[in-house]
Formats: C-alpha cells, structure tokens, sequence
C-alpha cells in the first residue's frame, strides 16, 4: 500500500497509508494545485523580479521622444558652433572630433595648456549664451 506525508505548518510530518485509489486521486489533486498555481502566478511576476533576472524592456515611446529631443539639441549645438569664429571652432574640432589632448594642442601653438583650458572656458560660455538666445 502506497503512503501519503504530510508535513504541517509546525513542522511535524505524518505518513499515511492508503489505497492505490486514493493515491492516485492525491496525485491528481497535487498536480491540480500545481497547475493552478502556475495559472495564477504566471502573469503576477514583477518588473523588479524579471529585471533582476535580466530581463531588459525598452519603453520605445520615451526612447523615441529622447531621440527627437537629442536631434533639435543637436541642430541648436550647430547652429551656436557655427556662429564661433573659425579659430574657436578649429579648437572644438581638434578637441572633440580629432581626440587630441590639450596639452598637445597647446605644443602645437606654442601656448600653455592653461591657455587652451582658457580659450575652452570662453567658447563654452559663448556657446551657452547663444543658446539661451535660441530658447
């Protein structure tokens, strides 16, 4: 005869004997709660839960709206580059597209690297002041 163990919420657990009918109806029943308990949990699994498991979902709306938003920043940050003179925009190019360092610029005009750090500073500021102009 097939035994059925139960443990309890104290901790304690009990076998049972019983017939192979009941058995087979225990196991029926197990794999019923099992079941249900799949259908009830399946769509209940948190954000947080699924994002540490690494699970990643991608908001496209904000996504979307960032992209538009980087663009007009984009076209305002050229449109105030474009009005610095052509030395100060040199300087940007060299600094930002070239990847050169300062002190490296600063050999090939034979200023100091504080120099450039100061010529910098002001095409920053200028750049600032033309764009609250554009807002």
């Amino acid at each position: 005869m097939p035994k059925i163990k139960y443990t309890f919420a104290d901790g304690t657990t009990s076998e049972i004997e019983v017939t192979d009918e009941l058995y087979a109806l225990h196991l029926q029943l197990l794999q019923e709660e099992k079941r249900n308990h799949w259908r009830e949990t399946r769509r209940h699994s948190s954000l947080n839960y699924l994002m540490e498991l690494g699970v990643d979902f991608i908001d496209t709306a904000a996504d979307s709206f960032a992209a538009v938003e980087l663009r007009e920043n984009d076209e305002q940050i050229h449109k105030a580059i474009s009005k610095l003179s052509c030395k100060q925009r040199a300087l940007l190019e060299k600094v930002f597209y070239e990847g050169k360092t300062l002190t490296a610029i600063a050999k090939e005009n034979n200023v100091s690297q504080p120099a450039i750090t100061q010529q910098l500073a002001t095409i920053y500021k200028k750049i600032k002041i033309l764009l609250e102009k554009t807002l």
